[in-house]
């Protein structure tokens, strides 16, 4: 039995393809990189419930993050291309959503969380900026996040992510 389980291991590590190490500049996503989340953002007992589900992953060898998310299996979703930028000297990323609009914008480390800010491109209502504070926990993370509507800061919600292995984003 225990050379069996040692040798189903064994095919599992080299059946999976290893990650690259992310680069220096994008350390900081590291623990969060390689893994789903999902986050009922309704209130409870809401019918229907909205379910985030995000897949976070290292590409482009080490040198970017992409983060693709769903809410309600492609009811709206997007993704995020994050990298570094050396003129900023900052991480910056392009939030592609399926929508009628996209973002740009920066994001610093600041311990166990990650600063965002990020510029609407695009119509997404009244909304012309959104920033956010995502900090990581023993089981995921949360994130709480405000807009900027006709020039004033909104707060928006905070949403609590669950680690869910194999977990995936879905699009119609």
């Amino acid at each position: 039995m225990t050379r069996l389980y040692l040798t189903a291991l064994a095919l599992a590590l080299v059946a999976t393809p290893a990650l690259a190490e992310l680069q220096g500049f994008l350390a900081p996503l590291a623990p969060v990189v390689g893994r789903s989340y999902t986050a009922t953002m309704s209130p409870p007992g809401a019918q229907p419930a909205v379910v985030d589900v995000q897949l976070w992953e290292e590409i482009l060898g080490g040198k970017g993050v992409r983060i693709t998310h769903s809410i309600n299996g492609g009811d709206y979703g997007g993704q995020s291309l994050i990298t570094w930028d050396e003129t900023k000297q900052s991480l910056v990323y392009f939030y592609a959503t399926t929508a009628s609009f996209h973002t740009e914008g920066t994001l610093y480390a600041a311990g166990d969380s990650l600063l965002t800010h990020e510029v609407i491109v695009g119509q997404a209502g009244d909304i012309t900026e959104v920033r956010g504070v995502t900090r990581r926990t023993d089981t995921g993370m949360v994130v709480r996040t405000e807009r900027k509507v006709q020039g004033q800061w909104l707060p928006h919600r905070a949403s609590t992510y669950v680690e869910t292995p194999g977990a995936v984003p879905t699009f119609r």
